[in-house]
């Protein structure tokens, strides 16, 4: 058995109509084929060794249902039972029986990758041996080449079926294998959703955290409050850089941009929240608004939350952030800059968040840059609005 198949699979979906052709319609064609024959007056061991043989071809199929090599097994000696069987006048091609034979070359075929050629190499050889029988037995008043054409009949059923059920057996596995890739797609799919929210809304309420703890810690008059407050703005940053970690095991490549949108509406209690004593961050919106596409929304409001995590966590404070969002008659640029603190922190090595606000830009049409600038650092967007109806 193919081990890429379980055993509900072998043979493939046709399997079941195949037995149904198999016992209902050729048992009732060979009933009176077996009485015509010992009506020609052929003796009773013959009449029973045909008769056995095409019992034993039956049983074949229902054998090949859980076994399909030793299904193929037994219909192989039948066949080779009933060419043996000497009947003047007749072949063993003319027993319908004989077609279990095709159905257990079909079931095998498509069941084992490993046994398909032997299989072929076997039906072929039965199809030599039943011609040569043939040739041997060959009335006096038949042409010569009634065997051969009989043979070459047998070797073009037995070649259609056994192509059939091999190109029967490659689509399944292609659509085994499309399928396996849909699912992984999708897993893929939500192992990086799961990554983008827990970078873009766990980190930056851990970052904002300590962004908090650490104006605590400086405006305090008690150096026992501070030294406590240092320790858990210290365990808030190590807590980070594990998220982090984990986030680049939960990377999964190309992102997928079907979550639920983000409103601009959530752009001040963003900025109010993450404002702290040494920590300023001011938003401004210039023009009249216009609607944009749910992703290009989201979008904005992610870029936004990435400026300002990457201020707090990368320079010492006192840090002031400035965010300012600016409608166009074609499009929205957001700008966001900080004033670059006291100097740089030592955070370890860089996320992955200005790449993913990047990604979130571009899929929904827009530019994005981060640069450097005199004095601090400068996150830039821009994305397309839609047109008023």
């Amino acid at each position: 058995m193919d081990g890429t198949r379980g055993k509900g699979d072998r043979g493939g979906d046709l399997w079941p109509r195949f037995r149904l052709v198999a016992h209902g319609v050729l048992v009732p064609l060979s009933v009176p084929v077996l009485v015509l024959i010992a009506l020609s007056g052929a003796h009773a061991w013959q009449v029973g060794a045909t008769a056995l043989a095409a019992v034993a071809l039956h049983a074949s199929v229902e054998v090949a249902l859980r076994r399909p090599a030793a299904g193929f097994a037994v219909a192989s000696l039948a066949m080779l039972g009933l060419v043996l069987t000497p009947m003047p006048g007749w072949t063993s091609s003319a027993l319908p029986s004989a077609g279990c034979f095709l159905v257990v070359l079909w079931r095998i075929t498509a069941a084992s990758r490993r046994l398909r050629a032997a299989a072929l190499v076997v039906a072929v050889a039965g199809v030599v041996i039943s011609g040569l029988v043939s040739w041997a037995r060959l009335p006096g008043d038949l042409p010569a080449w009634t065997p051969a054409a009989q043979g070459g009949f047998e070797l073009g059923a037995v070649a259609a079926v056994w192509a059939g059920a091999a190109a029967a057996t490659r689509r399944r596995e292609r659509a085994a294998q499309a399928e396996r890739e849909r699912l992984e797609a999708a897993r893929s799919a939500e192992r990086a959703r799961i990554r983008r929210d827990l970078h873009d809304v766990i980190a930056h309420s851990i970052t904002v955290m300590v962004a908090r703890v650490d104006a605590a810690a400086v405006t305090t008059g008690d150096d026992g409050t501070r030294e406590e407050l240092e320790d858990v703005a210290e365990s808030g940053r190590d807590a980070l850089g594990a998220l982090r970690a984990m986030l680049a095991v939960l990377d999964a490549g190309r992102p997928d941009h079907s979550e639920a949108p983000l409103s601009l509406e959530a752009l001040p209690e963003l900025v109010r929240a993450a404002s702290t004593r040494l920590h300023r961050v001011a938003f401004e919106e210039e023009g009249v608004r216009r609607p944009v596409a749910p992703d290009a929304e989201a979008a904005l409001v992610r870029a936004v939350q990435e400026g300002i995590t990457n201020a707090f966590r990368h320079l010492k404070p006192p840090v002031a952030v400035d965010v300012r969002l600016r409608w166009e008659r074609t499009g929205v640029l957001l700008h966001v800059r900080d004033d670059g603190g006291r100097g740089g922190l030592d955070t370890g090595p860089a996320g992955t968040g200005l790449a993913g606000a990047r990604e979130r830009v571009e899929a929904a049409g827009g530019t994005f840059s981060a640069e450097q600038e005199d004095d601090g650092w400068a996150l830039t967007a821009r994305l397309p609005t839609k047109e008023r109806r």
